[in-house]
């Protein structure tokens, strides 16, 4: 398709130069006599324009890929597991160097997993690429990994870790793609990096070096435009936002035209349902493909967690109802289609947790003999300096008794994200001078509107009520953890509770009151 739409010279000289760069400046392979013993793996290529954005065209890209799905464990390939940096990662990072004025420069390595060695124990054949065939009965025989190969990324980030490495850029115990060094910070995500500093002059000495060292990385300007997001700078002020993507979406919802109605909020107030006997989706737009692109808006758009969550839950099985439920999102985003997540960090360095929970919200809704219509939802957010850096909206795995219970869960559940998040910030503070290990200046708060629950988690000392024994075990292990960390347990009005956003759908006035305080719009 590709090769005959309206970009096809751009893709076939942009095929002309990769090859090129492949076999003559990279010595990816070699070309071999193919043999009957040879296990060769199929070859294609891969096409894409990449975008701003705001959809303009950005570059054209094409890979040449070795066919995984044909590749055999223990015959062309091993270990495979690669990491992903979290999201997290990413927004503390940001919020970091926006309070503290740091220095951004965004990186690409243009062949990436080529540049990575495949190990002396695995013989890898790939067979020629479609349109640039030499010789008869001939094949590669893999010197370095391809794109397609389950194990690239694997050998991808070993090979970039160990540069990093040498340059004195360690990788985070709490995100092994979180790399930290003296005043200096890399985040990996695959093939693009992201490196801070607190001056330019040293952001650009750790990418020359780099760069001498053999890596093929190639700046591409400062933090806009990172893994498909905006990113606006302003003074101390980033917004992050994703009005390209929106953009699809709402195209692929069918709702593009300027006729089509508005909504206020997200979701309606009333619980979202299987909707059993209800009529069957009709596919006016693919909702797989829809909600899969929500999802992904979801790292700037936490206003839209609770309706996106709701919405995936049916994604295998949509009803009528639930597509009209995925194009009242669409209807939302389109009134705002240029904002997005505003991090504007205090001067405090505070990290704040609002959890909320649902007790029960599908009941009345579904069947009653359904376990699913008892199990309550879980939500909250995680703030650093006034910014959101992590949210979750989920239903919880066990159904709960009580509204207290249900609280109790989501307290327990939050932290298991609030700890990691503490310790991140420590680690990156201390590469960096900031005092984070004065509880005077470095403040952990935790905020809940339930009184059964808050006074549970205060209880001193340490002990169950009676009806509070069977979830004991398993909920209250983060009691151990409150004092040493820091950590205090305070009430909060629920009208502020953040986390109501990531429970239930809202009425107009609150959920503009709740979006205000966490997106900043």
């Amino acid at each position: 398709m590709a090769m005959n739409g309206p970009f096809a010279d751009d893709f076939y000289k942009t095929c002309e130069l990769k090859l090129d760069m492949l076999e003559n400046k990279m010595d990816a392979w070699e070309l071999v006599d193919r043999t009957p013993d040879m296990r060769v793996l199929p070859s294609t290529w891969a096409f894409k324009v990449k975008r701003f954005p705001v959809g303009t065209v950005k570059k054209f890209k094409v890979r040449f890929c070795a066919r995984s799905d044909q590749q055999e464990h223990d015959i062309n390939f091993l270990e495979t597991r690669s990491p992903v940096v979290h999201w997290s990662t990413i927004r503390t990072v940001l919020v970091l160097a926006a309070k503290e004025k740091w220095v951004s420069a965004q990186c690409d390595i243009t062949p990436a997993f080529v540049t990575a060695p495949i190990p002396p124990n695995e013989t890898v054949y790939v067979a020629q690429p479609r349109g640039f065939v030499r010789g008869e009965n001939k094949v590669f025989r893999l010197k370095s990994c391809l794109y397609g190969m389950r194990q690239s990324p694997r050998y991808f980030f070993g090979y970039l870790t160990k540069k990093l490495l040498k340059q004195g850029l360690e990788p985070s115990y709490l995100d092994p793609c979180l790399f930290l060094g003296k005043d200096l910070i890399a985040v990996v995500y695959v093939d693009d990096v992201l490196f801070f500093g607190h001056s330019k002059d040293a952001v650009d000495d750790l990418i020359a070096k780099l760069q001498k060292d053999g890596v093929q990385i190639r700046k591409e300007g400062t933090a806009e435009g990172y893994l498909g997001l905006n990113v606006e700078c302003d003074g101390n002020k980033t917004t992050l936002s994703q009005p390209g993507l929106i953009k699809r979406a709402i195209e692929g919802m069918g709702l593009s035209s300027r006729f089509s109605t508005s909504a206020t909020t997200p979701a309606e107030q009333a619980a979202l349902p299987r909707d059993v006997g209800g009529e069957p989706a009709t596919g006016r737009f693919n909702y797989a493909s829809v909600v899969g692109m929500l999802h992904y808006l979801n790292h700037t758009r936490p206003d839209c967690a609770f309706a996106i969550h709701q919405c995936a839950w049916y994604t295998f099985e949509p009803k009528e109802s639930h597509e009209d439920a995925v194009r009242r999102i669409g209807h939302c985003l389109k009134v705002a289609m240029d904002k997005g997540l505003v991090l504007d960090p205090s001067d405090d360095l505070t990290i704040d947790c609002y959890y909320n929970a649902d007790f029960a919200g599908l009941w009345g809704h579904e069947h009653p003999q359904d376990p699913h219509c008892v199990r309550s939802r879980t939500g909250y957010v995680i703030t650093l300096a006034g910014c959101p850096v992590l949210w979750v909206s989920k239903l919880q795995t066990e159904i709960a008794l009580s509204t207290m219970e249900a609280e109790y869960v989501a307290l327990s559940t939050a932290c298991r994200d609030l700890f990691p998040v503490i310790d991140l910030v420590k680690e990156i503070g201390q590469h960096f001078g900031l005092p984070v290990n004065d509880r005077s200046s470095f403040h952990v708060r935790v905020h809940e509107d339930n009184i059964g629950a808050l006074t549970l988690g205060q209880l001193e000392p340490r002990r169950m009520k009676p009806r509070s024994k069977h979830y004991a075990v398993k909920y209250h292990w983060f009691r151990e953890h409150l004092e040493p960390r820091g950590i205090d347990l305070v009430k909060v009005d629920s009208k502020d509770q953040l986390g109501d956003i990531f429970t239930k759908g809202l009425g107009r006035v609150a959920f503009e009151y709740l979006r205000k305080k966490l997106m900043g719009w």
